[in-house]
């Protein structure tokens, strides 16, 4: 049995709180995890749904794909960009959840993302590109792309 790494970027999120919140508590919590600059958003009681405004993956993706190159050193990382340009249609689509516990409320994202790439190992412990990422992200915090604060992943196995 193999396990996946995936990144992608977030394309529409829906969040949806324990308690009602008001807009500065769920923009404040929500920027955490998603620069929601970069999406057009709605705002309920207990949910807030975003979708990733118009060009901003267009105009983007290629130069963020260079830095996933100069992040992992490895140009096959690429291979999606080369077969799906800059149309976020054309990748692959896939959905994930995470939960996190703030002291007020806890908040649930649901989001479709584009996979960028998709990493494939026998166990988890093996995956090679995460640590690579999360170790230059920390380190160098501006990437100068607004994609850095759509970058979702997650880990099938």
């Amino acid at each position: 049995m193999g396990a996946f790494y995936i990144l992608g970027i977030v394309n529409k999120f829906e969040a949806k709180f324990t308690n009602s919140l008001d807009q500065v508590h769920w923009e404040q919590y929500i920027n955490e995890r998603i620069d929601l600059e970069q999406y057009t958003t709605t705002l309920t009681d207990f949910t807030a749904k975003g979708e990733l405004k118009e060009g901003v993956f267009k105009d983007n993706i290629e130069d963020f794909y260079k830095k996933l190159v100069e992040i992992t050193e490895d140009d096959n990382i690429a291979t999606y960009f080369e077969d799906s340009k800059t149309d976020i249609d054309n990748y692959q689509s896939r959905h994930t959840v995470m939960t996190f516990q703030y002291p007020d409320t806890r908040i649930t994202i649901s989001a479709e993302i584009a996979v960028l790439f998709i990493e494939g190992k026998v166990f988890v412990e093996e995956f090679s590109f995460e640590p690579k990422i999360i170790n230059w992200l920390f380190r160098h915090i501006d990437i100068s792309n607004p994609l850095a604060g759509c970058v979702m992943s997650d880990v099938l196995s």
